[in-house]
């Protein structure tokens, strides 16, 4: 394969990471990522794919201040570096920033921690992810562990992981809340046939390079706060004076439901 070839896979790749990853038999305009606002509005069921201990967890690097319906973003959200690839990590090796492993922990950017939670989706017959914030995640954990609590007095080693869960907003609309669902036999099977395993986290994740991550600290606004001296002058340098302003970006829903 030619140099041309491989850097044309290689944005391919990229391309589709950003956008969700594979989207496999999804319809179009329709990503891994379940659009939380908009799908969560009214409450889905799915069937759950897994306990949170197998929830993947990772790290974004973010600053940006919603008001008045509005996104104000002083650093554009990225996956932090210093991140696992794969579920199962040890969660103390990655819950502080290390500057030597990720240049926006290096430049002390914010760093917010966040899970993805694999589901099958039967309206689209396909396994999603609910990319949640800690907040939001510890919520559905507390739900989780309260339903299986009350199951299992009734079913010894019963698991709500493989059954039928609704997710939608809290009654204040601030967070999500998980109850049991009811779905068909039949959707149930063909969620539990799914592997798992076989979902890429690292490409959900979508880790950038380090000059993509450079160019987004170097464009971060001074409401960021970051020590833009790890960057070097050249990079600095490159990007024009009037690309580093807070930037409106005109959204009128809250960015928690939006894709990553």
């Amino acid at each position: 394969m030619s140099i041309r070839d491989q850097l044309k896979q290689r944005e391919e790749r990229r391309d589709q990471a950003a956008n969700g990853g594979s989207n496999g038999n999804l319809p179009e305009g329709v990503t891994r990522y379940v659009r939380l606002g908009q799908e969560l509005k009214d409450g889905k069921t799915f069937v759950l794919l897994a306990n949170p201990d197998n929830w993947y967890f990772y790290f974004t690097h973010e600053d940006s201040k919603y008001a008045n319906g509005r996104t104000m973003t002083f650093l554009r959200k990225h996956t932090c570096l210093n991140s696992p690839r794969e579920v199962g990590a040890d969660f103390g090796k990655y819950e502080k920033p290390n500057k030597s492993t990720c240049l926006s922990c290096a430049a002390s950017a914010k760093r917010k921690l966040y899970f993805m939670v694999p589901v099958f989706d039967p309206e689209y017959n396909e396994w999603r992810v609910l990319d949640l914030k800690e907040f939001h995640a510890s919520n559905l954990i507390d739900d989780y562990d309260k339903l299986e609590k009350a199951a299992q007095k009734f079913q010894k080693g019963y698991t709500l992981a493989g059954d039928a869960v609704s997710v939608g907003k809290t009654s204040d609309g601030k967070s999500y809340s998980m109850s049991s669902g009811e779905l068909d036999e039949a959707i149930i099977a063909a969620a539990k046939a799914f592997d798992v395993s076989t979902i890429n986290y690292a490409e959900l994740a979508f880790f950038r390079e380090v000059d993509d991550i450079a160019k987004i600290l170097a464009e971060a606004t001074d409401e960021a706060k970051l020590d833009k001296s790890v960057l070097g002058a050249n990079v600095s340098a490159s990007i024009p004076k009037d690309a580093v302003t807070p930037v409106d970006s005109g959204l009128e829903i809250d960015p928690d439901s939006l894709p990553f």
